[in-house]
């Protein structure tokens, strides 16, 4: 039976109901699938509600393998996205403007590892991502790489600065036959960074997840694929970073993502 939205587990409570099927899977480390970094690739991304991520995770354990890194499987990432001033990136998505970019800083608390990236999304619906080893300092980071961001079509690299700071754990899995990655985002945190209000800058994401299939090309046959079709679930558009905005700036257009803001605040 489905759990009741206003009775959620705590995260750790959840962690804790979920070890015992994470530690029935089959594993990894990232030496074992460096020919699956897809860097360019087609996303298919998943909203769903938080009481179905025991069910997800027993129905992929037999198609998928786990990503471990020093018995670790369920890992931060702290990510600060960059903009302009006026959210140019942000714009470009909201209008639905065809080859858009977005830059941002990852660092993996578990690994201590930071990067700087661009991700690319062209007009065939590819997502190419760049990135480079970085300073922890996103600040630094950015200011050291103005040629990477060149290289990489960002051309008003003077005019970036941090908009906004995203959080979350993520369990990461890997079907080499298919050739995919499917990623798990949870508890995701939002902060506006840009907007410097006392109160409302702020949302985190208790009732749903983010699952992420990244694949060479579009196969719907895919294990997730006929996992979200048995559940009677379709992919559909979110880029947390607009999604962060959308949820924590209330003075700026939203409107293409107000299907999304409807599920979030509903719960339903």
């Amino acid at each position: 039976m489905l759990q009741d939205h206003n009775r959620l587990p705590s995260f750790a409570d959840m962690c804790n109901q979920m070890s015992t099927t994470l530690n029935r899977y089959s594993s990894h480390n990232l030496m074992d699938i460096a020919n699956l970094s897809l860097m360019n690739r087609i996303d298919s991304k998943f909203l769903l509600p938080i009481d179905s991520i025991l069910h997800v995770l027993e129905a992929c354990k037999t198609c998928y393998s786990l990503l471990k890194i020093d018995g670790v499987s369920v890992f931060q990432y702290d990510n600060i996205y960059f903009d302009t001033k006026d959210l140019i990136f942000y714009n470009n998505h909201h209008n639905r403007k065809l080859n858009r970019h977005k830059v941002r800083h990852r660092h993996y608390e578990d690994v201590g590892s930071s990067y700087l990236e661009v991700k690319f999304k062209n007009n065939k619906g590819r997502t190419i991502k760049k990135r480079q080893i970085s300073q922890r300092d996103e600040k630094i980071a950015l200011s050291s790489s103005f040629e990477f961001l060149k290289n990489n079509g960002i051309t008003w690299t003077d005019s970036l600065i941090p908009a906004q700071k995203i959080g979350y754990q993520r369990i990461s899995f890997a079907n080499e036959v298919q050739k995919e990655r499917l990623t798990l985002d949870l508890n995701i945190s939002f902060a506006n960074i840009l907007e410097k209000t006392p109160s409302d800058n702020k949302f985190t994401l208790t009732k749903f997840y983010i699952a992420e299939l990244k694949q060479e090309k579009i196969d719907r046959e895919s294990p997730f694929f006929r996992l979200m079709r048995e559940m009677n679930i379709r992919s559909q558009g979110f880029s947390k970073y607009c999604m962060g905005h959308a949820l924590t700036n209330k003075n700026i257009k939203s409107n293409r993502f107000k299907s999304n803001l409807i599920k979030i605040n509903t719960g339903a």
